[in-house]
C-alpha cells in the first residue's frame, strides 16, 4: 500500500497492477486469503451447528430441545470467537464487516468486493 499526502492528511491508495488486458487487478495486504479462510470456516460451522441443531430438534423434541438449539448457537459462535477471532475479527457475518468498515473500525480495502 502506497501512502500520499496532501494538506496534511495522510490516505491510503490500494496497490493494482495492470495486466495485459488493461485490467487493474486490486493487490490484497499479506495474509488477506488467511483471513478469508478463517471466516469461511466459521461461517460454515455456524450454519451447520445452527441449523443441524435446528433440524433435530424439529425432528424428534427428545433428542435436542429448543433451549438446546439455542445453547448450541450461542456456543458455536462463543468457539468461533475464540477460534478465529484473533486471525480475522471473527464477524461470521457479512453486515458485520460493511458496519464495522462504515464507522472506520475496520479497513475497506479488507471488504471483498
Amino acid at each position: 500500500m502506497s501512502k500520499t499526502q496532501s494538506n496534511g492528511c495522510e490516505h491510503v491508495v490500494p496497490i493494482t497492477k495492470e495486466t495485459p488486458e488493461n485490467h487493474q487487478l486490486k493487490i490484497y495486504p499479506p495474509g488477506f486469503s488467511r483471513k478469508v479462510l478463517a471466516e469461511m470456516v466459521a461461517t460454515f460451522l455456524l450454519v451447520f451447528v445452527t441449523c443441524g441443531s435446528a433440524a433435530l430438534t424439529t425432528s424428534d423434541e427428545h433428542k435436542v430441545s429448543q433451549l438446546g438449539a439455542s445453547v448450541a448457537a450461542g456456543l458455536i459462535v462463543t468457539v468461533m470467537i475464540y477460534a478465529v477471532g484473533h486471525i480475522s475479527g471473527a464477524h461470521m457475518n457479512p453486515a458485520v464487516t460493511l458496519a464495522f468498515a462504515t464507522v472506520g473500525h475496520f479497513p475497506w480495502i479488507q471488504v471483498p468486493d
